[in-house]
Protein backbone atom coordinates (compact mmCIF):
# COMPACT_ATOMS: atom_id res chain seq x y z
CA UNK A 1 0.00 0.00 0.00
CA UNK A 2 1.37 3.39 -0.64
CA UNK A 3 1.49 6.04 1.69
CA UNK A 4 -1.16 8.14 0.18
CA UNK A 5 -3.36 5.11 0.14
CA UNK A 6 -2.50 4.20 4.07
CA UNK A 7 -2.77 7.94 4.88
CA UNK A 8 -6.33 8.23 3.75
CA UNK A 9 -7.11 5.34 5.49
CA UNK A 10 -5.71 6.34 9.11
CA UNK A 11 -7.73 9.80 8.12
CA UNK A 12 -10.97 7.89 7.68
CA UNK A 13 -10.72 5.75 10.21
CA UNK A 14 -9.82 8.57 12.53
CA UNK A 15 -13.09 10.77 11.17
CA UNK A 16 -15.29 7.47 11.65
CA UNK A 17 -13.97 7.00 15.52
CA UNK A 18 -14.73 10.41 16.30
CA UNK A 19 -18.36 10.92 14.77
CA UNK A 20 -20.63 10.49 17.17
CA UNK A 21 -24.16 10.20 15.81
CA UNK A 22 -25.62 10.42 19.42
CA UNK A 23 -24.69 14.06 19.44
CA UNK A 24 -26.26 15.11 16.73
CA UNK A 25 -29.59 13.24 17.88
CA UNK A 26 -29.37 13.59 21.65
CA UNK A 27 -32.39 14.01 23.75
CA UNK A 28 -33.52 17.23 25.16
CA UNK A 29 -31.77 16.87 29.11
CA UNK A 30 -35.08 18.48 30.97
CA UNK A 31 -34.94 21.88 32.98
CA UNK A 32 -32.24 22.01 36.34
CA UNK A 33 -33.29 24.31 38.71
CA UNK A 34 -31.80 26.11 41.45
CA UNK A 35 -33.55 27.18 44.61
CA UNK A 36 -32.55 30.52 46.56
CA UNK A 37 -33.43 30.86 49.99
CA UNK A 38 -35.11 34.51 51.17
CA UNK A 39 -34.92 35.44 54.38
CA UNK A 40 -35.84 38.86 56.50
CA UNK A 41 -36.87 40.12 59.86
CA UNK A 42 -39.70 42.25 61.01
CA UNK A 43 -39.08 44.18 63.94
CA UNK A 44 -41.90 45.20 66.19
CA UNK A 45 -43.72 48.38 64.64
CA UNK A 46 -45.39 50.75 66.57
CA UNK A 47 -46.16 53.80 63.98
CA UNK A 48 -49.17 56.03 63.64
CA UNK A 49 -50.84 56.63 60.65
CA UNK A 50 -50.14 59.92 59.69
CA UNK A 51 -49.23 63.13 61.86
CA UNK A 52 -51.49 63.10 64.49
CA UNK A 53 -55.17 62.91 64.87
CA UNK A 54 -57.46 65.29 63.21
CA UNK A 55 -58.29 68.32 65.04
CA UNK A 56 -61.24 68.45 67.25
CA UNK A 57 -63.33 71.16 66.78
CA UNK A 58 -66.44 71.38 68.87
CA UNK A 59 -68.11 73.91 67.36
CA UNK A 60 -68.16 72.23 64.03
CA UNK A 61 -68.88 68.51 65.07
CA UNK A 62 -71.27 69.62 68.02
CA UNK A 63 -71.91 73.43 68.86
CA UNK A 64 -70.34 76.14 71.06
CA UNK A 65 -71.23 76.52 74.75
CA UNK A 66 -74.50 78.50 74.79
CA UNK A 67 -75.87 77.72 77.97
CA UNK A 68 -74.50 76.57 81.44
CA UNK A 69 -75.48 73.32 80.84
CA UNK A 70 -74.19 72.62 77.67
CA UNK A 71 -71.86 69.94 77.18
CA UNK A 72 -70.48 69.26 73.17
CA UNK A 73 -68.68 66.45 72.53
CA UNK A 74 -66.45 65.86 69.39
CA UNK A 75 -64.28 62.75 68.20
CA UNK A 76 -61.05 62.02 65.86
CA UNK A 77 -60.38 58.48 64.58
CA UNK A 78 -56.76 57.82 63.94
CA UNK A 79 -55.14 54.39 62.84
CA UNK A 80 -52.18 52.53 64.31
CA UNK A 81 -50.24 50.01 62.87
CA UNK A 82 -48.54 47.48 65.45
CA UNK A 83 -47.55 43.77 65.33
CA UNK A 84 -46.82 43.60 69.33
CA UNK A 85 -48.77 44.52 72.14
CA UNK A 86 -48.79 48.05 73.22
CA UNK A 87 -50.37 50.18 75.81
CA UNK A 88 -52.10 53.38 75.06
CA UNK A 89 -51.29 56.34 77.75
CA UNK A 90 -52.00 60.17 77.60
CA UNK A 91 -51.22 63.46 78.35
CA UNK A 92 -52.46 64.12 81.58
CA UNK A 93 -50.47 68.22 82.63
CA UNK A 94 -52.35 71.87 81.47
CA UNK A 95 -51.57 71.08 78.36
CA UNK A 96 -54.59 68.95 77.57
CA UNK A 97 -57.17 71.44 79.61
CA UNK A 98 -59.16 73.70 77.08
CA UNK A 99 -58.41 77.26 77.93
CA UNK A 100 -58.64 80.32 76.45
CA UNK A 101 -55.05 81.53 78.37
CA UNK A 102 -56.67 82.65 81.38
CA UNK A 103 -59.94 80.73 82.25
CA UNK A 104 -60.65 76.88 82.03
CA UNK A 105 -63.42 74.58 80.54
CA UNK A 106 -63.88 70.89 82.49
CA UNK A 107 -62.15 68.94 80.20
CA UNK A 108 -62.77 65.42 79.74
CA UNK A 109 -61.86 62.71 77.34
CA UNK A 110 -62.65 58.79 76.72
CA UNK A 111 -60.86 56.85 74.35
CA UNK A 112 -61.80 53.17 72.06
CA UNK A 113 -60.57 51.06 69.63
CA UNK A 114 -62.24 49.16 66.57
CA UNK A 115 -61.04 45.69 67.47
CA UNK A 116 -61.60 43.60 71.09
CA UNK A 117 -58.24 42.11 71.22
CA UNK A 118 -59.48 38.91 70.92
CA UNK A 119 -60.03 38.11 67.37
CA UNK A 120 -58.70 41.72 66.34
CA UNK A 121 -56.15 43.93 67.29
CA UNK A 122 -57.58 46.44 70.21
CA UNK A 123 -58.57 46.69 73.66
CA UNK A 124 -60.25 43.47 75.44
CA UNK A 125 -63.12 44.31 78.37
CA UNK A 126 -61.11 43.46 80.66
CA UNK A 127 -58.22 46.26 79.37
CA UNK A 128 -61.21 48.91 79.01
CA UNK A 129 -62.40 48.37 82.73
CA UNK A 130 -59.24 48.37 84.18
CA UNK A 131 -58.01 51.62 82.27
CA UNK A 132 -61.66 53.36 82.54
CA UNK A 133 -61.53 54.51 78.98
CA UNK A 134 -64.55 54.07 78.05
CA UNK A 135 -66.27 56.60 80.27
CA UNK A 136 -65.65 60.24 80.00
CA UNK A 137 -62.45 61.41 82.57
CA UNK A 138 -61.25 64.66 83.69
CA UNK A 139 -58.13 65.39 81.31
CA UNK A 140 -55.63 65.09 84.60
CA UNK A 141 -57.06 61.50 85.21
CA UNK A 142 -57.54 60.27 82.02
CA UNK A 143 -55.88 57.04 81.63
CA UNK A 144 -53.80 57.44 84.66
CA UNK A 145 -53.79 53.34 84.29
CA UNK A 146 -53.37 52.79 80.47
CA UNK A 147 -54.97 50.99 77.82
CA UNK A 148 -53.41 47.99 76.97
CA UNK A 149 -53.91 46.65 73.13
CA UNK A 150 -53.33 43.19 72.48
CA UNK A 151 -52.07 42.78 69.09
CA UNK A 152 -53.86 39.73 67.14
CA UNK A 153 -51.89 38.05 64.63
CA UNK A 154 -52.36 38.83 60.50
CA UNK A 155 -54.21 41.82 61.90
CA UNK A 156 -51.62 44.64 61.85
CA UNK A 157 -54.19 47.87 62.59
CA UNK A 158 -56.34 49.34 65.27
CA UNK A 159 -58.68 52.33 65.28
CA UNK A 160 -58.00 54.60 67.92
CA UNK A 161 -61.19 57.00 68.54
CA UNK A 162 -60.57 59.75 71.07
CA UNK A 163 -63.41 61.46 72.35
CA UNK A 164 -63.44 65.24 74.38
CA UNK A 165 -66.40 66.85 76.17
CA UNK A 166 -66.25 70.59 76.99
CA UNK A 167 -68.55 71.82 79.83
CA UNK A 168 -68.57 74.95 82.19
CA UNK A 169 -67.83 74.30 85.82
CA UNK A 170 -70.05 73.31 88.08
CA UNK A 171 -72.46 76.92 89.10
CA UNK A 172 -70.50 79.09 86.86
CA UNK A 173 -69.88 79.92 83.23
CA UNK A 174 -66.32 80.26 81.65
CA UNK A 175 -65.03 83.53 80.07
CA UNK A 176 -66.44 84.15 76.34
CA UNK A 177 -64.12 83.03 73.87
CA UNK A 178 -62.01 80.62 71.93
CA UNK A 179 -60.64 78.01 74.08
CA UNK A 180 -57.46 75.81 73.20
CA UNK A 181 -56.09 72.24 74.23
CA UNK A 182 -53.72 69.55 72.87
CA UNK A 183 -54.04 66.14 74.24
CA UNK A 184 -51.15 63.52 73.30
CA UNK A 185 -51.67 59.82 73.29
CA UNK A 186 -48.85 57.61 72.89
CA UNK A 187 -48.38 53.92 72.25
CA UNK A 188 -45.79 52.29 74.14
CA UNK A 189 -44.35 48.35 73.59
CA UNK A 190 -45.49 45.94 76.43
CA UNK A 191 -44.53 42.58 75.40
CA UNK A 192 -44.37 40.65 71.50
CA UNK A 193 -47.48 38.42 71.52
Amino acid sequence: MNKTKLLLLIVMCVMAISYNPKLAFAADPGPDAAECDITITVDSIIEWEGLAFAAIDLDSQASSISAQADSPEGSAVYTLWTNCNVELSADNTATAQLTDGTDVLVTKYKISTDGAGVTETGATVAAVAASGSDVYALYNLFLATPLDIAHFNTDGAVEVTLEVEATNPADEVADSGAYTATQTITATWTSDN
